[in-house]
């Protein structure tokens, strides 16, 4: 049974992506468990993901329109439980909407809608 780990984010600039955290199972995940985003980009653009810790900002991959992609969120950016942001920057057009802030954990799973323009 999956568990719910956080309720829904909104992001800036009238785009507003979901994220949710989900793990496994409730027992603790290992300090060094992977750490994935998956993005579910149901928007008629591509867009570059970004992930936010503190000030700094690592580019994760891209997300084709109408598509899903999981990628990994590099250890490096996961110190325990850590609040990190999310950020799109379409190809067509001038939007970057930017989540609010999630607190992630190793071994999460954290889910960004991201609906039709």
């Amino acid at each position: 049974m999956r568990t719910l780990r956080s309720a829904l984010l909104l992001a800036a600039m009238s785009l507003a992506p979901a994220a949710a955290c989900v793990r496994s199972s409730n027992t603790p995940a290992p300090e060094d468990a992977p750490t994935y985003l998956r993005v579910e980009n149901q928007a008629l653009s591509d867009a570059t993901v970004y992930v936010w810790q503190s000030s700094s900002r690592l580019r994760l991959g891209r997300v084709s329109s109408l598509s899903t992609v999981t990628m990994r969120i590099p250890s490096s950016q996961i110190f325990g439980p850590t609040p990190l942001r999310f950020q799109l920057d379409f190809l067509a057009g001038n939007r970057t909407p930017l989540t609010e802030s999630i607190t992630v954990v190793p071994g999460d799973t954290v889910v960004l809608q991201v609906p039709p323009q």
